[in-house]
């Protein structure tokens, strides 16, 4: 399984290209020939969620109810408003005129790994969110269990 770790900001050029972090590049390992599914977060955040094929695919199998409203809604926003973003020879991709529009970005990108994929960020609102989310994690410490070294048992 990947993981996406940390955070980077690179320039767009002028062809609105822009260079993925290496560390994220390398994590994709073979899978960066079938290149990233990008979209807009529907998490609430002006910021691009963009995955990994096998991650992208299990996020379509794992929506149940394929003849509920939410299904209807959930695939809309996900598949319908995702896109395909290529890895040129360099380690860049295009980023749609309309991504950028979503998520407030001009000339930088703040890339930021969130485990199993990575978020795209205007650069000052990333950090600034990322600042924000660090201080309610150290508020809500108690709460976060952890299982390490394979010990299941939720020793934190």
């Amino acid at each position: 399984m990947p993981v996406f770790v940390g955070t980077h900001i690179n320039k767009i050029d002028r062809k609105g290209r822009v260079s993925v972090p290496a560390q994220f590049r390398s994590t994709f390992g073979q899978a960066i020939t079938g290149g990233a599914f990008a979209m807009r977060s529907i998490t609430g955040v002006r910021a691009l969620d963009v995955f990994t094929p096998d991650t992208f695919s299990e996020l379509a199998a794992s929506i149940e109810n394929p003849f509920g409203e939410e299904h209807e809604d959930f695939t809309n926003a996900i598949f319908g408003a995702s896109q395909h973003l290529s890895f040129d020879a360099e380690g860049r991709v295009m980023l749609p005129e309309l991504f950028r529009t979503f998520a407030d970005i001009n000339d930088q990108v703040c890339f930021i790994g969130r485990g199993n994929y990575f978020q795209m960020w205007e650069p000052q609102a990333g950090i600034a969110q990322q600042d924000e989310a660090f201080g309610r994690a150290v508020q809500n410490r108690a709460n976060i269990r952890l299982r390490l070294g394979g010990r299941g048992d939720g020793a934190t």
